[in-house]
């Protein structure tokens, strides 16, 4: 093989099997190139896709059909076997995709718990494309016979133009619209415009404590990821989708209260903690009289402080609130309650809901039962709790406004007992501007596929705790995109799910596109986080074959395949040429005469 090097003047020979290169390279890597030609795909490659896309109809219904009709319900072990099947099928698919595909089981090994697989899938053409990770889950839950299905709930239903069927809009249906639309590409161009990973998960309710230790496992595979992609239910109205582009974070902390017996020698001197009625004053006593303190169901939040370094909510979210077609009644049917704070003004409302810092108590916890007298009076009690952080709130203020509130509640209240705090997880909230490359791109796919202008709010936010598990492993400035795939009114695993094969269709043409516009952001060097990325060699077979950067046609001459041998065959040229690259990579009339 000859090497041109960067300055198309080494021209020596390379031994294909020790090396695919010549040291002249190694200082040069993707930042060197300009941007416009680290673009490799064009306005009539998208065309073709969608063209292929939209006449796949009937097989692609056919396919998501299939996924539909298997119960993927994960917290039962009688539908392990099809949970399993279900599973296999998206990895089998993705192989055929030409994925590198790792199937796990990351269920708990006990007898008698259902089985948890989720699949790792990488596709990589070449370092000089972005990577883009997209998460999707095919769990659903089971359906009650009080449901009002009115079609076979686990089978695709086509009725006057729409499709129903479980999971279709929350879970199955959007990964096969991103699969249909990969494989749409690939049969286009045997290639994919952007680097692509996948996870995807058989039980999206487990805890995140478990799949921490599977993502600590595999950091290679979140290194390299440039966009980080979830599909979500924001149409918030009939021609507004809002993409999310800040997530929340949290502070997730331990109260325990314990209530430790005095010194032998002491026992008589030191009475047990009591209240100011005489009465023996017990660690489950001081805890919720301490957890009383921290939030109201009229105020909100009472601990001071937790409001401050809020991003204000600017006029153009205030904007967004009022398009918002979900209203307060419908929110309260949803979730059974009576009555809502802010409820008196629907942008309020809303602003609380999605601007705004939030406490939550998940849990409270005893002992196991001793005996009858520590199962009337635990000696230690422990309650979980923990506070949502909105950009741009800090972590670190957070816990301390925490702390103060609760020490100087623990002296009004005269509590007794030993009382710790601790901090058992954390992570900062993330916020994009709204003029990101990849909020752009999704916008310039929105405006392309359905002729409506894409709204990217400044301070709403959204928590959704897996996301935010794997955001914490990529790199610091991987970006996080929520893509509305369905109105707002569509809840997910609710009753008839729906949507329209045009609306379906239309989502496939959205993620090609969506592929097409990431692809023309130049993708940029990270030899700086990965050592040598921009030398991985990846699947691309139409690219230049040094870091696959330059497409080139089918029937090109390019000669850097042809050994030592083929080129002394090379018939004498007579006429003068002014240099030795043009005589091997020249005109076609020089390159016919190889033998």
């Amino acid at each position: 093989m000859i090497c041109w090097g960067e300055l198309n003047s080494c021209a020596i020979f390379i031994d294909q099997v020790t090396s695919d290169r010549c040291d002249c390279l190694r200082d040069k890597c993707i930042r060197d190139y300009a941007p416009e030609k680290r673009i490799m795909v064009r306005r009539y490659h998208l065309n073709h896709v969608i063209d292929h896309a939209h006449g796949q109809l009937e097989t692609q219904l056919m396919e998501l059909d299939s996924i539909l009709s298997i119960r993927t319900i994960p917290h039962d072990i009688q539908y392990d076997a099809q949970n399993k099947q279900a599973m296999d099928r998206m990895a089998q698919r993705l192989i055929e995709l030409g994925f590198d595909v790792e199937l796990v089981d990351v269920g708990a090994k006990e007898e008698g718990t259902p089985a948890h697989y989720m699949i790792f899938a990488d596709y990589f053409s070449t370092p000089a494309k972005n990577v883009m990770l997209i998460y999707g889950h095919i769990d659903v839950l089971p359906v009650p016979e009080s449901d009002p299905w009115l079609y076979p709930p686990f089978s695709l239903t086509q009725k006057n133009e729409k499709l129903y069927g479980r999971g279709l809009t929350n879970s199955k249906g959007p990964l096969m619209c991103w699969i249909q639309a990969i494989d749409a590409w690939m049969t286009q161009t045997n290639d994919l415009p952007v680097n692509i990973k996948f996870i995807i998960d058989g039980n999206s309710n487990v805890s995140l404590q478990l799949l921490r230790d599977v993502f600590e496992q595999r950091k290679q595979f979140f290194q390299p990821v440039d966009l980080l992609v979830s599909t979500t239910n924001l149409w918030i109205a009939e021609n507004v989708p809002m993409l999310t582009t800040c997530h929340s974070g949290y502070v997730k902390f331990e109260l325990e209260v314990q209530s430790e017996p005095p010194p032998k020698e002491a026992k008589d001197k030191c009475p047990p903690p009591q209240c100011e009625c005489g009465l023996q004053r017990d660690p489950m006593s001081d805890l919720c009289l301490l957890l009383n303190t921290l939030t109201d169901t009229k105020q909100g939040i009472l601990v001071k402080g937790l409001h401050r370094h809020l991003l204000p909510v600017t006029q153009q979210d205030w904007d967004i609130f009022c398009q918002v077609e979900l209203g307060i009644q419908e929110y309260k049917r949803r979730t059974g309650a009576t009555t809502l704070p802010h409820e008196q003004s629907h942008p309020e409302f809303l602003k609380h809901r999605w601007c705004m810092p939030s406490l939550t108590l998940h849990s409270v916890k005893c002992p196991p039962k001793v005996s009858t007298q520590s199962f009337r009076i635990p000696k230690q009690v422990s309650a979980l709790f923990s506070v949502k952080l909105v950009p741009n709130q800090s972590y670190r203020y957070v816990k301390f406004a925490v702390k103060d509130h609760l020490d100087q509640h623990y002296k009004r209240l005269k509590c007794k007992n030993p009382t710790y705090l601790r901090v058992l997880d954390q992570l900062a909230p993330s916020k994009q501007p709204r003029n990101a490359t990849f909020n752009v791109a999704a916008i310039r796919a929105y405006k392309s596929t359905y002729n409506v202008t894409a709204a990217i709010p400044d301070t709403v936010n959204v928590c959704m705790p897996i996301i935010n598990e794997l955001r914490r492993n990529c790199m610091k400035h991987t970006q996080v995109v929520g893509l509305p795939f369905c109105s707002m009114h569509m809840l997910p695993h609710q009753a008839n799910e729906s949507c329209t094969i045009e609306e379906y269709q239309r989502n496939i043409e959205l993620f090609a596109t969506y592929l097409y516009e990431i692809a023309h952001v130049p993708a940029e060097c990270k030899c700086t986080d990965i050592p040598d990325f921009c030398y991985t060699k990846g699947k691309a077979t139409e690219t230049d074959f040094i870091r696959t950067l330059e497409p080139r046609d089918n029937n090109t001459h390019v000669l850097y395949e042809i050994g030592e041998m083929e080129i002394d065959r090379t018939a004498n040229v007579d006429s003068v040429l002014p240099n030795v690259k043009q005589i091997l990579l020249g005109k076609d009339n020089s390159a016919q005469s190889l033998v």
